[in-house]
């Protein structure tokens, strides 16, 4: 599995997982990929094969000046690991390339799979936001960064 830069021709797969009610239910509008210059979005590929999207986006869940991460994955891929391991790389390309000091995640109290996601990442609660939703964060460590490098975009 790896990440590549989303591209405007992803927009038709965006469509398709926005359509699988499990998939897209608790992400919301998810910008065009022409208007990711404000956000780092990326394809999960496994070869030739689209399997889902991650990234970050630009958030107004805590003070307004971070990004959120953002991960969905097809529904037959689902329960096999791949939404962890996006997010790992993501954070990876996040805290090493673009050098972010810190990443959210604005995730609804009754999306489990999320918040287990998460805590496994090494995220913390951070904050509570009306309705029913907890902001976690992950900062940037440099002691772990050489070791969470591996396959980052």
């Amino acid at each position: 599995m790896e990440l590549r830069p989303l591209k405007d021709s992803d927009y038709e797969f965006l469509i398709s997982l926005q359509r699988q009610d499990d998939v897209w239910e608790f992400i919301g509008t998810l910008p065009l990929p022409a208007e990711g210059r404000a956000h780092h979005l990326f394809t999960i590929m496994e070869g030739e094969l689209s399997l889902g999207f991650a990234g970050l986006v630009r958030s107004q869940a805590a003070d307004g000046n971070d990004f959120e991460l953002l991960c969905a994955v097809r529904s037959e891929v689902q329960q096999r690991g791949i939404a962890k391991q996006a997010c790992q790389l993501v954070l990876a390309w996040a805290f090493h390339t673009a050098r972010l000091e810190r990443v959210i995640a604005c995730i609804d109290e009754s999306n489990q799979p999320a918040r287990a996601i998460a805590l496994k990442l090494g995220m913390t609660e951070l904050a509570t936001r009306p309705p029913a939703r907890t902001v976690y964060v992950k900062y940037r460590d440099e002691r772990s960064l050489t070791a969470s490098t591996q396959q980052a975009p």
